[in-house]
């Protein structure tokens, strides 16, 4: 096992997937930014288990539940109707592979029981980049990361990171969490909250 670059508690971000394509990202508050693909949930928890408490943790996966027709949740509307996100990237519930679906609900539960306290954003990478028209190295440059990764698993990983902690230092002021159709689930108080969704700017 490769050691992670961070000697101390960083902000972590996961792209969950499957079997080599689970994008984990360790970043410091340096900016030092450590990347690598695990093959499940529970290797991904053991990784961030050694590394310590998470500064935070964003994950790219939907993290709460609609029980509209077709699952469909206000933030996929906004991403569509504001942004211009093709509805191939932003996706409902119903319309995800388990992998996203089940291992992003399955990680934050796990991490929240080796952590009580872990705060957890969910994140969108590819929404984001599309949204702000950024390229990966604009986003990288804008936001102080090198170019670490070495597929999309471990680039989108390296963003949730970001979300995490542009949102959980209070440089994000949007939250899709705190907008929602009466029919979702509330990221606050639900079974596995709190929980966020930090964005750039108010919506």
């Amino acid at each position: 096992m490769r050691k992670c670059v961070c000697e101390t508690s960083c902000w972590v971000g996961a792209d969950p997937g499957g079997k080599r394509s689970f994008g984990l990202a360790f970043l410091s508050r340096d900016g030092s930014l450590f990347c690598e693909t695990v093959s499940s949930v529970e290797q991904a928890v053991t990784r961030i288990e050694v590394s310590g408490e998470p500064l935070g943790l964003g994950i790219d996966a939907p993290m709460w539940w609609s029980a509209r027709e077709g699952a469909g949740r206000k933030v996929e509307d906004v991403l569509r109707s504001k942004y211009g996100v093709s509805p191939g990237t932003a996706q409902t519930a119903n319309s995800l592979r388990g992998a996203a679906l089940v291992g992003g609900a399955l990680l934050a539960c796990r991490v929240r029981r080796a952590f009580p306290d872990a705060r957890i954003t969910e994140s969108h990478p590819k929404a984001l980049l599309h949204a702000f028209k950024f390229c990966e190295r604009e986003f990288a440059s804008k936001y102080g990361l090198p170019l670490a990764w070495k597929n999309e698993h471990e680039r989108d990983a390296a963003i949730a990171a970001v979300c995490a902690r542009e949102g959980f230092e209070r440089r994000w002021p949007g939250d899709f969490a705190k907008d929602r159709y009466d029919s979702e689930e509330d990221p606050e108080s639900y079974w596995l909250g709190p929980m966020h969704y930090f964005w750039p700017e108010v919506v």
